[in-house]
């Protein structure tokens, strides 16, 4: 859900009003600054909180912690568990931990530090296999064996993954959740979506698309603490861009995502218009992901390009990092995003 700018005061009938201020906050000994959300009331200038506004500030604060201590993210624990094609109580089991503390994690809990490199050291099947065998007794013989010939036949196809890797290494920066991800772990398919998404709205250039998927991913981080895809963005003179746009275009063209068209819009200057290829997936985004997609998308499409470039010139990320064309920061600058 998008967090509203203005609702209405518990304190009184008249309005209150969203602010955000710098603050501190402790968790586990540890101190990180966010940015705190909270409502004012107009009439008597008491402050409060919503669940949702709550949440944003508990994620920023999570975030850090599994920044600082390098542990997995909920997205990653979750892709841990679905690459394997087992139940969280399961893996809970072959692990060693707690009956419910899998699913716990994938939900937002965040993991002890032991526990953290534990559940990152089972995204690597042959680590896995030797909690298998550990926990044969506990799991079942039937389950054992079925699991340990899974992960006998994906660490046989590791040598053919080597270039999905490689691919992601080329394609993106920044490859591990982190402050200039929107502390998501880069997906391509979903980019490739998002791609989609947008082409089957409007007429996407290349210039204009660039600044749908940052508006997306900012949106989405200023209302939930997330960006969306993953992408690390840079500044440049003609606004915040994808790191590496152009590999990752002309990746999605090669394999069939996109069509790219080439067209002169000036005298030799030429630019390239996106059309699908495949049809868009909606299965690969929540609920909100949508939503913030659904508002960029009516807000931008029926803009010239030159005037969607003007408007990401406006915004504090691209003004305090254009000039030395620096990658943009989620957590400065994301809750500074202009409303939409």
């Amino acid at each position: 859900m998008i967090i509203k700018e203005n609702i209405v005061s518990p304190f009184s009938d008249s309005n209150a009003v969203l602010k955000r201020k710098k603050s501190v906050k402790a968790f586990r000994k540890e101190e990180f600054e966010i940015t705190e959300h909270y409502y004012q009331c107009k009439e008597t200038d008491e402050a409060f909180t919503t669940d949702e506004v709550d949440q944003i500030n508990l994620n920023q604060v999570y975030n850090q912690y599994r920044d600082k201590f390098g542990l997995p993210f909920p997205d990653q624990i979750r892709m841990i568990r679905e690459k394997y094609d087992i139940s969280a109580s399961k893996m809970s089991e072959i692990l060693g931990l707690g009956t419910n503390s899998f699913r716990l994690y994938e939900q937002g809990e965040v993991p002890s530090v032991g526990n953290g490199r534990l559940l990152l050291a089972a995204d690597d099947p042959r680590e896995l296999k030797r909690f298998l065998r550990s926990s044969q007794e506990v799991i079942g013989e039937k389950a054992y064996l079925k699991l340990t010939n899974k992960v006998d036949n994906m660490i046989e196809k590791a040598e053919k993954n080597r270039f999905k890797i490689f691919l992601i290494e080329r394609l993106f920066d920044v490859i591990v959740p982190d402050q200039f991800t929107g502390y998501r772990i880069p997906n391509f398919e979903k980019i490739s979506h998002m791609v989609l998404f947008f082409s089957e709205r409007t007429q996407t250039w290349k210039t204009k698309l660039n600044k749908m998927l940052f508006y997306s991913d900012f949106l989405a981080f200023k209302n939930s603490g997330y960006g969306i895809s993953g992408l690390d963005y840079r500044a440049i003179q003609m606004g915040p861009v994808p790191a590496k746009f152009e590999d990752m275009y002309n990746e999605m063209s090669y394999g069939g995502i996109v069509e790219r068209e080439y067209y002169e819009i000036e005298d030799g200057i030429y630019g390239s218009l996106f059309k699908s290829k495949i049809t868009f997936n909606k299965s690969l985004f929540d609920d909100f992901e949508i939503e913030i997609m659904d508002k960029v998308s009516d807000e931008l499409k029926d803009l010239k390009t030159k005037d969607v470039v003007n408007k990401s010139h406006s915004e504090m990320a691209w003004k305090a990092n254009h000039q030395d064309k620096k990658i943009i920061s989620y957590k400065d600058y994301g809750f500074e995003l202009n409303e939409m």
